[in-house]
Parts: structure tokens; C-alpha cells; sequence
């Protein structure tokens, strides 16, 4: 189990080809800079400690999926997170200054609006083009819960934007 962690160029190829899909599914679940960071770097402990092997890259990225959405799902439980939202507002109203159009400005607002299960969805079918069938098995929800997110997500941006 610790012997994988000494494989640096093991570590080095997954991190590239996974920090970024992990960090962005969890700020779109979140909406955090630093607790979507602190998942990152857990979900990175969780893959390199795990003994379990992958049958390919695609069940080791919907491994990873899945860790990083049960990590979020963590997150929001936890009694602690209540209070760090209250500074939540602060480091999004910082994030937004580092928007450079204002239709990205609009989009990220209106991704606020949903809730974290519509993001998540949104994010795993648009930006990482999961079908619906895809997405229902890595999150354990109902195909038709998915559709239905999507359906709504898509009627909160389309009247918010």
C-alpha cells in the first residue's frame, strides 16, 4: 500500500490527468477555492493508498469522481462547514473579480442559483459529456432524478441569464 506512494512517476501522470477534474468538480459542488483544494489533495491520498485495482482509466476516473462527490457530500454534513460558509461569500465575491467577461461573470452567478446535486450534474454531463445513465451510476441516483436535474438546471439558467 505505501509502496505505491514512492512511484513518483505514477503520481506525477495521475495528477495531471486528474487534479483538475477533481478540482472542478468540487468547487461546482462546493463553491469553495480552499475546501475544493483540501478534496483535491484527499481524493490524491485516497487514489495512492487505495489497493484496489482499476480495470481501466475509465473505472479509475469514475472512482475518482465518485470519491471527490462522498468527500463533498462530507463536507456539507459536517457541522464545522456552516460556519466557513458565512466567509464562503467573501471568496466568491474575490473569485468574481478575476472573471474577465461579463458573461462569464452571469454563467458562474447563475450556477449559484442551483443546488450542489444540479451543479454536480450539469458539470458531469456538459463539461465532461457523461450521459445520463453515466452519471446516475457514479452518483447512485435514479437515471430519471438525473434527467430531472438537468431539466431544471436548464430552465434556472436559461430564466437567469
Amino acid at each position: 500500500m505505501i509502496k505505491k506512494l514512492y512511484n513518483t512517476e505514477s503520481f506525477e501522470s495521475k495528477y495531471t490527468k486528474y487534479h483538475e477534474l477533481i478540482y472542478r468538480t468540487a468547487y461546482q459542488y462546493l463553491l469553495d477555492i480552499d475546501t475544493a483544494e483540501d478534496i483535491t489533495q484527499e481524493v490524491f491520498v485516497k487514489l495512492f493508498t487505495n489497493t484496489k485495482k482499476f480495470n481501466d482509466d475509465e473505472h479509475e476516473k469514475a472512482w475518482i469522481l465518485r470519491v471527490t462527490y462522498n468527500l463533498c457530500k462530507n463536507i456539507l454534513k459536517s457541522k464545522n462547514y456552516t460556519t466557513l460558509q458565512l466567509d464562503d461569500d467573501l471568496i466568491i465575491g474575490n473569485n468574481s473579480f478575476e472573471n474577465q467577461t461579463t458573461e462569464r461573470l452571469d454563467l458562474d452567478n447563475s450556477l449559484k442559483i442551483l443546488t450542489n446535486d444540479q451543479r454536480v450534474c450539469v458539470y458531469l454531463h456538459y463539461y465532461l459529456s457523461y450521459t445520463t445513465k453515466e452519471i446516475s451510476e457514479l452518483l447512485n441516483l435514479n437515471e430519471n432524478t438525473i434527467k430531472s436535474h438537468l431539466k431544471r438546471s436548464r430552465r434556472i439558467l436559461r430564466d437567469s441569464i
